[in-house]
């Protein structure tokens, strides 16, 4: 049914779509023009998870029409032919006008807010809030990994818990930046700093609607490894302020093989590139990130979870080929300056929830 799914959602971009739905930040911006390729991004990288989200699909989409459910059930016992074969089954006997294609555009808007938003805008936001600056480690360095491992235990994600988190990662992956091979100095005065960089930002944990949208995508077993993850070295990497700013615009991602059992990490540019960059990065896209060169790698792992980097990385590209990156960036920047940009959309929920994202967006992020 996933290739019917990315049919549908094929043709569907050209569709006389009901011209209801918009976002409006600093001038128009059509979110029916996004929603197909939203949708087709997120059902491709949820198959290659391992989630739900095609299954959650066709059932929002039996609820646009009385006749669509039994045409569902039709396509699910034929092969896939061609988009428009698919398009054909799914709307036969139906009067296209009569279609109320509200559910789709309302399961689009939930996950453009609790997948896009949620998990691109707090990094975007990152180069601008302060957020992950560099911080001394210099006194946490030399103490013993136990203790550091107990004092990254502690809740909440205080200074001296993110000093303790950056020593344990030093000791896992090296003194050197993965992605330019720069060595780190913790001396203010002297050479790159290190900055402490979530691959999936930590507030998402109190974020229900979030976390029920990530199980969808990925699956609850995967989804119960972020949760228990987030504030843990498996969610984080030491790198240098070019790369932070760089991965905060979603222009590179991590992809985690398992290979022979073994995970390998491979750089991945968002959107596709393959000269290196961008900046200092020294990697071209399809090149192995070295984790895990550091002392107590044996103990503390060879990286950040594989899983959650994965996760990651497919938000990061639906969010770029989708064009949602575009609307999420002027949101931002007309937030800036005022207090928060115009939403209109059809649905008031979609506005509680847009609003409740770029609210926690514009906090502190790590």
């Amino acid at each position: 049914m996933d290739r019917h799914a990315l049919a549908v959602m094929e043709v569907a971009e050209s569709w006389d779509w009901p011209p209801t739905y918009r976002i409006r930040a600093s001038g128009d911006r059509d979110f029916k023009a996004v929603t197909p390729r939203l949708m087709s991004g997120f059902i491709a990288e949820s198959q290659a998870l391992g989630g739900t989200l095609v299954d959650q699909f066709w059932i929002v989409v039996g609820k646009c029409h009385p006749r669509l459910e039994e045409n569902i059930k039709i396509l699910r016992h034929t092969e896939f032919s061609s988009p428009l074969h698919s398009e054909t089954l799914l709307f036969k006997g139906v009067n296209r006008e009569a279609v109320n294609f509200s559910p789709i555009f309302q399961m689009g808007a939930e996950l453009f807010a609790h997948l896009c938003v949620a998990l691109s805008v707090m990094n975007l936001r990152s180069r601008k809030s302060g957020s992950g600056t560099p911080f001394s480690v210099n006194d946490f360095i030399a103490k013993d990994t136990d203790e550091l491992l107990q004092m990254a235990a502690s809740e909440g994600l205080g200074t001296r818990k993110r000093a303790a988190l950056g020593a344990l990662i030093f000791k896992r992956d090296g003194q050197s930046c993965p992605l330019t091979g720069l060595p780190f100095a913790f001396d203010p005065e002297d050479g790159v700093k290190p900055h402490l960089a979530h691959i999936i930002p930590y507030l998402v944990h109190n974020k229900p609607e979030t976390i029920k949208c990530i199980a969808m995508l990925a699956g609850t077993a995967i989804c119960d490894l972020v949760l228990e993850q987030l504030n843990g070295p498996g969610n984080l990497m030491l790198i240098q302020s070019d790369a932070h700013a760089a991965y905060g615009d979603i222009r590179w991602g991590i992809e985690a093989r398992n290979e022979n059992g073994m995970f390998k990490y491979i750089y991945r540019r968002v959107p596709y590139k393959t000269a290196k960059g961008p900046g200092i990065i020294r990697l071209r896209d399809g090149d192995q990130i070295v984790f895990g060169g550091g002392p107590e790698a044996a103990r503390l792992g060879p990286g950040p979870n594989p899983l959650l980097c994965n996760v990651q990385l497919a938000v990061a590209r639906t969010v770029r080929m989708s064009g949602a990156a575009d609307i999420i960036a002027q949101m931002i920047d007309d937030g800036d300056d005022s207090d928060f940009p115009h939403v209109y959309i059809a649905s008031p929920a979609f506005c509680d929830i847009l609003t409740a994202q770029l609210q926690l967006a514009g906090g502190v992020l790590l």
